[in-house]
């Protein structure tokens, strides 16, 4: 599990990205490279620089985006949790 630590700075690190990023492409389902960027930019002012590509990295490991080259666009992918419920399935 990743967890904040005692010295992390919970405004400048790949989670807050994340999070950001998570909610926009959850509105927006798919979007450019550039309006996905831009996002961040605008929420985290120059620490998105940084931050970017280390949080495509960390989403698209953990399977909540996916990037199509081709279009250079980002799709938002569901949560497990979220499909089996839509189907009927387990709930909370």
């Amino acid at each position: 599990m990743i967890t904040p630590e005692k010295h992390l700075d919970l405004n400048r690190c790949v989670l807050r990205a994340g999070a950001e990023m998570l909610s926009f492409l959850k509105r927006e389902r798919v979007s450019s490279f550039e309006k996905v960027r831009a996002k961040l930019v605008k929420v985290l002012g120059s620490d998105a620089d940084v931050l970017f590509q280390p949080t495509i990295n960390f989403l698209f490991l953990i399977g909540r985006i996916e990037y199509h080259p081709a279009a250079d666009r980002f799709e938002y992918i569901e949560g497990i949790q979220s499909q089996i419920q839509d189907k009927g399935g387990v709930s909370e």
